[in-house]
C-alpha cells in the first residue's frame, strides 16, 4: 500500500460555529462556544467534522450509497456496511483509504489571533413565540463563531494500491466540490458556514 499527502485550506467565509460540546452555561457567558485545542486555546477544524461532512454529502448529494463499496472503503465501513459483508467470504475489511487530520490556523492567522487582531466573534440569537411574535422566555443564547477570511490549514493523507489513487482523488475533489455548495459546521441553514475548501 502506498501513501500519499493532499494539502487542504478552507477559507470562512460565513462565521463558522463547530461546538466544543460545552458542559455548563454561565449566567451572562456563551452558550456555545467553538471547539479550541487545548494547549493553545485557539479554534481549529477537527478531521472528524471535515471527513463527516464530505462523506454525508457524497451519500445525500453525490449518489453514493451509504453500503456502497466506494464510500466505506474510503472513509471507513460504517456497522451496517460490515454487518451485510459478514454474508461475503471474500470480504476483508481493509485500512481506510482517506485519514483527515486536524486543521489548524494558518500561520498568518494564528499570529493575528495571539496579537488580537482577529478574535472570535459572538452572535445573538433569539428563539421567537409563534403565537405572540415576541422572544420567548429563555430564548436568548449568544452563540461563539470564528469570524470571516480566517484560513485553517491542513492534511489529507490518502492509502491506495496501483490503480486506485485517481479514483479516489476524484470521489475527494467531487465531496469537497459539494462542501463549496453547501456549509461547514452548525447552523447553516441560518447562514452560518460557508467555506471554500482548496486541494493543493
Amino acid at each position: 500500500m502506498k501513501k500519499v499527502k493532499k494539502n487542504i485550506e478552507i477559507e470562512i467565509l460565513t462565521g463558522l460555529h463547530i461546538g466544543a460540546g460545552n458542559d455548563s452555561i454561565q449566567i451572562g457567558g456563551v452558550d456555545s462556544s467553538v471547539i479550541k485545542d487545548p494547549v493553545t486555546s485557539l479554534p481549529y477544524i477537527p478531521g472528524s467534522s471535515l471527513k463527516g461532512k464530505i462523506r454525508c454529502l457524497l451519500e445525500t448529494e453525490g449518489n453514493y450509497n451509504p453500503l456502497h463499496d466506494t464510500i466505506n472503503e474510503y472513509f471507513g465501513a460504517t456497522s451496517d456496511y460490515i454487518k451485510i459483508k459478514k454474508e461475503d467470504k471474500n470480504y476483508s475489511q481493509k485500512p481506510t483509504k482517506l485519514i483527515f487530520r486536524d486543521l489548524f490556523l494558518s500561520d498568518e492567522d494564528k499570529t493575528k489571533f495571539l496579537t488580537g487582531d482577529i478574535n472570535t466573534e459572538f452572535k445573538t440569537e433569539i428563539v421567537i413565540d409563534r403565537r405572540k411574535g415576541t422572544a420567548k422566555d429563555g430564548g436568548l443564547r449568544t452563540i461563539e463563531r470564528v469570524p470571516p477570511s480566517v484560513k485553517f490549514v491542513g492534511e489529507i493523507l490518502i492509502r491506495y494500491d496501483d490503480g486506485e489513487l485517481e479514483n479516489i482523488l476524484k470521489v475527494l475533489e467531487e465531496g469537497v466540490k459539494l462542501l463549496n455548495n453547501d456549509y461547514l459546521g452548525g447552523s447553516g441553514s441560518r447562514g452560518y458556514g460557508a467555506v471554500k475548501v482548496t486541494l493543493k
